[in-house]
């Protein structure tokens, strides 16, 4: 069924038209960011400024949020251009910015500070966050930070979104603000118009469907499949944002004693998911693992999670898990807890940010591959920053005494920077059995070798000299690890003595 309200999309329009560049108008019924001004326009000559909706997402202080980052917000805008833009960051309260910084650095051809506003130029699609006076470059954030609370801000500069759906379409079916969506009907896809949405916890998807969130919608609540045999073919996408700040931590609902906790709190969970996409979309406040594809590899029926941008705030409030069957690519991912699990079929180009308490690439599901191969690719941790000190979480690569079986072999990280000034911890804590004062976990039986880590650059070492770590166990050892470029602070790495280890790690190669 297609319902279509002709004035109330005059109203306030899809996107503007534009050769080169699309801004979304504001989201009816949302607040901005109180903190942050966006203006944006083509780098062509002549172009004229636009405002952009800088949406906000915030650390509160209830039952699972860290304690640390209260008060904390994270601005962003998303947009969609096909050639050069200029992006003109101000704040709302009039005060002037005198420094900013893009991270990745990279992907901006400029960035100043000028009269008292922030200019970035970007020439292609990417996602970039904006270090405004050194809020975060400039100072340490982790373990002990007093200071007040930080608001930062990212420019989501997204390439066209394919396959938009076409309110003519009888398949599309229109769901108005405050309106129940329908879970089953004669509809193939159902489009949340402009405005602020509630679908509660684990709203049903189902195979061949289509759920589209335009960048001026606002839905909160999450997405679960009720049956595995229906996680095929489901497309989540758009441009909009999947919150789940209307959603209580599973913590909070025992105490509550509340009979909701079976459902899903996962923003987007399925369940033997093949052939099912999630594009474009930014994930929010998640109450638990931000979006699980969940299936074995299946050959020929990948499951894509693309241009997709997620912030938490909360513990178990992890990234993305692709079990085997996904690729990841394009991705911004702010988490307080877990970044990214490396499985699947790659991960490729995407930004990590970690405040307090998770890893940028958990590895305690590395797969042990001869039918294909796991790369990991061209990935920026632009911050990686932690609470505490002596536990196993935390750091960029992470085998903190977790699962079981042989492991790594046609495992490849390469092209991976880690430039953040003041990382907390180590960038290495590979630890098939946990060494005090960390912890005492332990991984199964099965060694872990096979591993060429490619073209890692490091800024700098742990803020509190902790040492890279390498520690295997007798029937879990370290083997055949190979080190192609790996760098600190400029300086090549060449010698097995950069990393302490145990008598269960042996034959690292490096070149």
């Amino acid at each position: 069924m297609k319902r279509f309200c002709t004035a109330f999309l005059l109203l306030f329009g899809l996107q503007s038209a534009n050769a080169e560049l699309n801004v979304y108008p504001p989201v009816p019924g949302l607040a901005p960011s109180a903190h942050y001004q966006v203006r944006i326009r083509s780098a062509t000559d002549g172009a004229k400024w636009q405002h952009a909706f800088a949406w906000k997402t915030e650390c509160k202080t209830e039952e699972a949020y860290f304690e640390s980052l209260a008060g904390w917000t994270h601005a962003y805008v998303n947009f969609e251009i096909t050639g050069a833009v200029e992006v003109e960051i101000s704040r709302s309260n009039g005060q002037p910015i005198r420094s900013a910084a893009v991270h990745p650095k990279r992907l901006a051809s400029a960035c100043t500070a000028q009269d008292g506003k922030a200019i970035v130029h970007l020439d292609k699609p990417c996602l970039v966050a904006v270090d405004i006076d050194g809020q975060m470059d400039g100072q340490d954030t982790g373990k002990g930070y007093k200071g007040p609370p930080l608001h930062t801000i990212s420019l989501f500069a997204n390439p066209p979104l394919p396959g938009k759906p076409s309110l003519d379409d009888p398949g599309v079916y229109t769901v108005k603000p405050g309106e129940k969506p329908p879970s089953a009907g004669d509809w193939r896809t159902l489009y949340f118009l402009p405005g602020v949405h509630d679908i509660g916890a684990a709203f049903p998807v189902s195979a061949n469907r289509q759920y589209y969130i335009p960048g001026d919608a606002m839905v909160y609540g999450s997405f679960c499949n009720p049956e595995w045999p229906n996680g095929h073919d489901i497309r989540i996408f758009g441009h909009g944002t999947l919150s789940g700040a209307r959603l209580k931590h599973w913590k909070a609902l025992e105490k509550l004693s509340s009979g909701d906790t079976k459902a899903s709190r996962k923003p987007i969970e399925i369940f033997g998911a093949k052939d099912t996409q999630v594009e474009g979309l930014t994930v929010a406040d998640s109450a638990s693992h931000s979006i699980m594809l969940i299936n074995s590899y299946q050959e020929g029926h990948p499951n894509k999670v693309q241009w997709t941008k997620i912030f938490t705030w909360r513990a178990n409030g992890d990234g993305i898990n692709p079990f085997g069957n996904t690729l990841i690519e394009d991705c911004f991912i702010r988490t307080q807890d877990d970044s990214l699990y490396a499985n699947g079929l790659g991960i490729r180009r995407c930004v990590l940010w970690n405040d307090a308490n998770g890893s940028s690439f958990v590895l305690s599901a590395l797969p042990d591959h001869t039918e294909r191969q796991l790369i990991v690719e061209d990935c920026d941790v632009i911050y990686s920053r932690a609470m505490w000190h002596h536990w196993s979480g935390g750091r960029v690569f992470n085998m903190r005494g977790e699962g079981e079986d042989a492991a790594g072999a046609g495992v490849i990280f390469r092209n991976i920077r880690i430039s953040d000034p003041r990382p907390t911890l180590q960038q290495f804590f590979i630890c098939m059995a946990v060494p005090k004062p960390y912890g005492d976990a332990k991984r199964g039986p099965g060694d872990l070798s096979g591993i060429l880590f490619q073209n890692i650059s490091i800024a700098a070492p742990s803020v509190i000299r902790e040492p890279q770590l390498l520690w295997g166990q007798s029937d879990a050892r370290i083997r055949n690890l190979t080190f192609e470029n790996l760098t600190l602070a400029g300086k090549p790495v060449t010698d097995p003595d950069f990393f302490k280890t145990n008598e269960s790690v042996g034959n690292l190669l490096f070149r």
